[in-house]
């Protein structure tokens, strides 16, 4: 009895989570084919009438933001894994002097809350004369994303076999051809992980765009802001056409992460991230 309670309570706790992470994309989903109208009418009940005309609005405001961010998130993944991936392997295979130091001073960056460097970050950029530009977003996003990208291709790296590296440089291979023949080949699994992780933060982020950026390069955030303050129809608020926005919005993440799930799931099987 008490096994058969045990795994009552088990599938209970499932059921319960299946359910609380179904609703809210049922409540996005069917309120965003819904008239304002009838979202004021009931926020629950799917529509009897799908007004995919909200999709259509949505996508007007959204598809230039979306591709500012696309560009963005793109330049700033390549260059943090470019980076991330020659640090770690420096910390992890080569013996240099103050390699413990540099590494835990790397580590250290990981403590510092990220508000903290938002003013004179912003300064630096005005300095540069940045504002307005990809950059002003993509060189702070390379920076931001190299103390957690490092530190876990750093932990992968060290579980590489030495004599794999030690047979390579036999044969008559450098550290360039090493990196290039072997670690990057080992460690798309958990690059893909890594960069799945970074890729969600910044493709999320707002505070830093409101700053630097104006109409012209608006990232995907400052429009859906934006959307939510001005949408309105015939007097009602449109949540109907903002939901629509949302659902656009998590399409391209959704797309991605189906694709790439495998090697998501590798890289955390890994070992190199405790989930």
């Amino acid at each position: 009895m008490k096994l058969r309670a045990l795994s009552v309570m088990k599938h209970g706790g499932l059921w319960l989570l299946i359910v609380l992470t179904v609703l809210p994309v049922y409540f996005i989903a069917a309120n965003s084919l819904k008239s304002p109208l009838g979202f004021a009418t009931s926020t629950i009940a799917w529509p009897r009438t799908l007004n995919w005309s909200n999709y259509a609005a949505a996508w007007e405001r959204v598809n230039t933001p979306i591709a500012n961010t696309v560009v963005i998130v793109l330049l700033s993944i390549v260059f943090i894994l470019l980076f991330a991936a020659m640090s770690a392997y420096a910390f992890a295979k080569l013996r240099f002097p103050l390699r413990n130091a540099l590494f835990l001073l790397v580590f250290s960056l990981l403590l510092i809350p990220g508000f903290l460097t938002l003013i004179p970050l912003y300064l630096q950029i005005k300095k540069l004369g940045l504002s307005d530009t990809y950059w002003a977003l993509v060189l702070p996003y390379i920076a931001g994303g190299q103390a957690f990208s490092i530190f876990v291709l750093k932990t992968f790296f060290e579980q590489l076999s030495n004599e794999l590296f030690e047979a390579a440089r036999i044969d008559g291979a450098g550290s360039p051809v090493i990196f290039t023949a072997i670690v990057l080949p080992l460690s798309v699994p958990i690059c893909t992980t890594v960069g799945i992780m970074n890729i969600n933060s910044l493709w999320n982020d707002y505070l830093l765009p409101s700053l630097v950026l104006n109409q012209a390069h608006q990232t995907l955030t400052l429009a859906l802001v934006a959307f939510e303050g001005s949408s309105t129809t015939q007097g009602l608020i449109d949540y109907g056409a903002m939901m629509a926005a949302y659902v656009v919005a998590s399409v391209p993440l959704l797309i991605l992460f189906a694709f790439l799930m495998r090697n998501f799931v590798e890289g955390i099987a890994s070992g190199s991230i405790k989930m």
